[in-house]
C-alpha cells in the first residue's frame, strides 16, 4: 500500500508541476504583452530583456536557494505565486489608470521575472527529487513551457491572464498538499557538498555549452520562418513534443545515442534547410529531444544540488538565444568570445593572486562569468544606453557575483571582496585596452 501511495504522489506531483509550467510561462508572457499593449508603450524591448534576464539568468542563484530550503520547498512556490499575483495586480492597475511611467513596466517585468525564476528551480528540483531523477518525468515537466509561451503570445488578453492566475492558484494549492515522499537515497537526498573535482566542473561547463548550442540551433532553425499566430503555436507544439518525447527515447535507447542521433539529425536539417524549407520542422523536434538528457546528466553531476543544476542549464539558454539573434547582423561573434575569454582569464588570475586555490571557487568563477559577461555585452548591443547602461549592468553583475561567491566560500566578506576586485580589475583592463586602441589609431 505504501508503494502505491508513493507512486501516486510521484505521478500527481509530476502532472501538477507540468501543468503549472504551462500556466506560469503563459501568464508571464501574456502579462507582458497586455501591459505593454494596453498602456500604449511601443518600444518595450528593454522591458522584455529585463524579464528574460531575471527569469533565466537568476536561476543559478534561486537554484542555490532551492537547495538550501529543500525541506521547506513550499516557501518557494508560494513566494513565486505571490510575485506573479502582484505583477498581475500592478499591470492591471497601471492599465486601468493609464499609467505611462516607465517604472511601472519595469516593475511588472521584475516581479514576473523573479516569480518565474523561483517557480522553475522549485519545479525542476521537486520533480527530480520525488521521481529519483527519472529522465521521462524531467522531459515531461520542461515540455509544456514552450506551449505556454506560445499560448500567452497568441491569445494574450485580460481574460486569459486572470484565468491563468486562477488556475495557478488552484494547482499550487493542490501540489503543496502532496507529501514530498523523497527517499533518503534518492537524487534529492540531503544536500551534499558540491563536487570539487576538476572533472565535475568540466562536465558542468560541457553541459552548459551544449545547452547554449541547443538554444542557438533551435533559434537558427526558425530564424527565417514568418511567425504568425499559427506558426508560433506550431513551433511551441513541436518544442513541447520533442522535450516530452526526449526522456522516453533516452530511456529506451540510452542518453548518449539520443544526444548523438538528435544532434546529427538537427545539423542535417539545418544544412539542407535553405533548399527544403520544411526541414526546420523535424529539426526543432530533434533538437528538443536532448532537453531531458541534459537535465538528467546535470542532476547526476551535482547530486543533491538539483536546484543549482537546473538553474545553470536554464541560464545557459540565454547566451545561445542572443547569439542566434546576432547571426547575419553586423555584430561579429569573435570579439564577444575574445572579450569573454579575457575576462575569465583576468578574474581567475585575480582570485589566484588572492591566494584562492580551491578548485570549486576557481571553476565557479568561470561559470558565473559565462552567465554574466556574455549576456551583459549582448544586452548592451541590443538595448544600448551607453555608459549609464554599462554602469547599471556592472553593478548588477557585482551584486550577483557577490552572492555567488558567498555560496562557494561560505563568507560574505570573501564573496563581496572577490566580486568587487575581480570586476573592478577586469573592467579597468577593458578601459585600458580601449584607450590603447584609440591611442594607436591616433598615432597611425
Amino acid at each position: 500500500m505504501g508503494n502505491d501511495v508513493m507512486a501516486t504522489n510521484k505521478t500527481s506531483t509530476t502532472l501538477l508541476c507540468t501543468v503549472l509550467h504551462l500556466l506560469v510561462d503563459g501568464l508571464c508572457v501574456c502579462c507582458l504583452y497586455m501591459t505593454a499593449g494596453g498602456c500604449g508603450f511601443s518600444s518595450f524591448a528593454g522591458v522584455f530583456i529585463t524579464y528574460n534576464v531575471l527569469a533565466f539568468l537568476t536561476q543559478p542563484l534561486t537554484g542555490l536557494v532551492a537547495d538550501h530550503v529543500h525541506r521547506q520547498s513550499n516557501i518557494l512556490i508560494l513566494t513565486a505565486v505571490a510575485l506573479l499575483s502582484t505583477a498581475v495586480f500592478v499591470a492591471s492597475t497601471a492599465t486601468l489608470f493609464h499609467a505611462q511611467a516607465m517604472g511601472g513596466f519595469f516593475c511588472v517585468a521584475i516581479l514576473l521575472g523573479m516569480g518565474n525564476s523561483l517557480f522553475h528551480v522549485w519545479g525542476g528540483k521537486r520533480v527530480a527529487c520525488i521521481t529519483r531523477n527519472d529522465i521521462r518525468a524531467l522531459g515531461v515537466f520542461v515540455a509544456t513551457g514552450a506551449l505556454g509561451l506560445a499560448i500567452g503570445v497568441v491569445f494574450a488578453s485580460w481574460l486569459l491572464l486572470y484565468g491563468l492566475l486562477l488556475a495557478i492558484t488552484l494547482a499550487t494549492w493542490a501540489v503543496i498538499r502532496i507529501p514530498d515522499d523523497i527517499p533518503n537515497d534518492s537524487s534529492g537526498s540531503e544536500v551534499n557538498t558540491l563536487g570539487k573535482s576538476w572533472w565535475t566542473w568540466g562536465a558542468i561547463l560541457l553541459l552548459m555549452g551544449f545547452v547554449c548550442l541547443r538554444a542557438f540551433l533551435g533559434e537558427s532553425l526558425t530564424a527565417e520562418v514568418t511567425k504568425g499566430s499559427e506558426m508560433i503555436l506550431l513551433i511551441g507544439g513541436l518544442a513541447m513534443l520533442g522535450k516530452g518525447l526526449g526522456g522516453w527515447v533516452a530511456k529506451g535507447i540510452g542518453p548518449w545515442p539520443t544526444i548523438i542521433l538528435a544532434l546529427a539529425g538537427t545539423l542535417f536539417c539545418l544544412w539542407l534547410k535553405s533548399g527544403t524549407a520544411w526541414l526546420w520542422i523535424p529539426g526543432v523536434l530533434l533538437i528538443n529531444l536532448t532537453m531531458a538528457v541534459t537535465l538528467y546528466w546535470g542532476n547526476r553531476v551535482l547530486p543533491g544540488r538539483e536546484g543549482l543544476a537546473f538553474g545553470l542549464l536554464a541560464a545557459s539558454l540565454m547566451p545561445g538565444y542572443l547569439l542566434a539573434q546576432l547571426s547575419g547582423s553586423d555584430v561579429y561573434l569573435a570579439p564577444l568570445m575574445l572579450r569573454l575569454i579575457l575576462t575569465v582569464a583576468i578574474e581567475v588570475w585575480v582570485l589566484w593572486r588572492l591566494r584562492e586555490k580551491r578548485p570549486d571557487v576557481l571553476w565557479s568563477a568561470v561559470v558565473v562569468n559565462i552567465l554574466t559577461n556574455l549576456p551583459l555585452n549582448l544586452c548592451l548591443i541590443y538595448v544600448g544606453g551607453g555608459w549609464a547602461a554599462l554602469l547599471v549592468g556592472e553593478i548588477l553583475v557585482i551584486l550577483a557575483e557577490a552572492v555567488w561567491y558567498r555560496f562557494f566560500t561560505s563568507s560574505w566578506k570573501l564573496g563581496i571582496t572577490y566580486s568587487l576586485l575581480c570586476n573592478a580589475i577586469s573592467f579597468l583592463c577593458g578601459v585600458l585596452a580601449q584607450l590603447t586602441i584609440i591611442l594607436i589609431n591616433i598615432i597611425l
